[in-house]
This record gives C-alpha cells, sequence and structure tokens, in this order.
C-alpha cells in the first residue's frame, strides 16, 4: 500500500470547510461535564501511533498546515518527546495509550479475566507507574489515555482500559479516557480507519456527514495512511513471536496449575 496522505489532506479539508471546529479530548470531556453547548459542528480527530512515530509527525504535518489540530495518543514503544512537543505548541493535546492488561497477560501467560482479576492490583500499580514514566518521557503528563486493542486482549475477551476506574484516574490528574460514556455521549458520529479494501467503520465519513452530524470523532492510524514496508515486516514478525510466547507460558502455567492441584489432593 502506497502513501495515502493526499487523501488524509483532502479529509481533512472536506470537515474543515463542512464548519467542524476541530477539539481536543480533554477540554471536550470538561464541556460535556459542565453541559456546555456548542455554537459549532465538533470533531474530535485522534491518533493512535500504535507504531511509526515518522508517520505520525507527517501526518501532524498535514494537520498543522490546515490549521487543525488532534489528540496523540503514544504508546511507551512509540514516545517521541520532539513530536509531543510540537503537538502540543500547535495546539494540540497528547495522551498516553496504556496496554498494562495485555503486558501484564503476555509476561505471565494468563489466559483469562479471572486470572487477571487475581492481579489487577498490581496491573494498576504498573499503570500508575508508566503513566509516570510516560510523563517524565515526554515531558509532558498526560490529561486523556486510551486503550491500546491488542490480540491478547481479544483472545481473553478483557479491554485494557478494564483497569480504569474514576479513583485511580483522579489520581493521576486523568480528565477523561478515550472511551468514556462522557465523551461518547457528546457525539453523535464515529469513524475509524481500517485496513483496505474497507478503509472505514462503519463508514466512509466524507460520505456519512452529508447528513452533517452535530458532533463527531475521527480514529487514525499511521499505518494506515504512510507506507512504511520494513517497519510493517517487523512488528508483524513480533507480533507472531509475542503470541507463540504468550502460548507457551499459558501452557506452562496450566501444567503447573495442574500439578498443584494434583498435589493438594494427594496431600
Amino acid at each position: 500500500m502506497g502513501s495515502r496522505l493526499e487523501s488524509y489532506r483532502q479529509l481533512l479539508r472536506h470537515v474543515r470547510d463542512l464548519g467542524y471546529r476541530f477539539a481536543t479530548m480533554a477540554p471536550f470531556a470538561e464541556a460535556i461535564a459542565r453541559e456546555e453547548t456548542f455554537d459549532a459542528p465538533i470533531c474530535l480527530l485522534r491518533n493512535d501511533i500504535d507504531s511509526d512515530p515518522s508517520g505520525a509527525a507527517r501526518m501532524f504535518a498535514c494537520e498543522r498546515k490546515e490549521g487543525i489540530r488532534a489528540t496523540y495518543f503514544f504508546r511507551l514503544a512509540t514516545i517521541d518527546p520532539g513530536l509531543a512537543e510540537k503537538i502540543v505548541t500547535h495546539g494540540g493535546e497528547v495522551g498516553y495509550h496504556f496496554e498494562e492488561i495485555a503486558s501484564t497477560a503476555k509476561r505471565l501467560g494468563l489466559r483469562s479475566k479471572l486470572q487477571i482479576d487475581i492481579h489487577l492490583e498490581s496491573i494498576r500499580d504498573e499503570f500508575r507507574n508508566n503513566v509516570l514514566k510516560f510523563g517524565a518521557r515526554m515531558g509532558i503528563m498526560p490529561r486523556v489515555v486510551a486503550s491500546h486493542g491488542d490480540f491478547i486482549n481479544r483472545r481473553i475477551g478483557v479491554p485494557n482500559q478494564y483497569l480504569l476506574t474514576p479513583a485511580l484516574m483522579n489520581e493521576m490528574g486523568i480528565v477523561a479516557d478515550a472511551y468514556d460514556p462522557r465523551i461518547h455521549s457528546g457525539l453523535d458520529a464515529r469513524f475509524s480507519d481500517s485496513p483496505p479494501p474497507q478503509w472505514w467503520r462503519p463508514a466512509d465519513p466524507v460520505c456519512a456527514l452529508i447528513q452533517r452530524p452535530a458532533s463527531i470523532s475521527i480514529l487514525v492510524h499511521p499505518r494506515q495512511w504512510v507506507c512504511n514496508p520494513a517497519l510493517n515486516l517487523r512488528l508483524d514478525a513480533l507480533r507472531l513471536w509475542e503470541e507463540s510466547a504468550w502460548r507457551w507460558r499459558s501452557a506452562a502455567r496450566a501444567r503447573h496449575e495442574s500439578q498443584a492441584r494434583e498435589f493438594t489432593t494427594d496431600k
């Protein structure tokens, strides 16, 4: 797949020309909590940097040229302080793309919600430490977070946002989670980019915006817009290795637990 940055520019211009005002997530959530109304249609543009910060930088350059701001979510693996500083200087927002449930499940070979629940407090402690680590490395403490979707979350049926509580968010100074009902209740339509040939879920926003919904969100990922085959190949190989390692660890864990039960029964 070649670069689709020109299509991205056209999308931004189309939304802007329809009269939408681009807002960032934390101020939007705070306005919704205050029950404020908006004098123009609102678009929350969100970029999840699952991979390729350099590709995200090229997308940001498109936004800056068009006078548009967005909320960017960085994983610990994609932290880029230089890009974060440019985003904030431009009026955009930087958040933490967290994945502590997935990383713990892969590290320990966990396979079920019950096993996640047993480790949930230590997972929350890891989240606390990682938020602080994110702030120290970025030079910006995140006010918003978004759950990263890993293959392991789909395997065990537990999303990463399961670890969040209002008390934990308040403790860490987090205004909102990207999947917070307070945010979604204030939106009339949501769109997310998708691999080809579909490209968008649930529909192409250019076509859907004919109906002029008053408030929308658009979620994008660098991998769907910027060509980087070498990086994608490495990530695909890492994904296969991680699943193989998780399967081995979970099988070893199951054997250990079975042996422990047999020992207890024998006694």
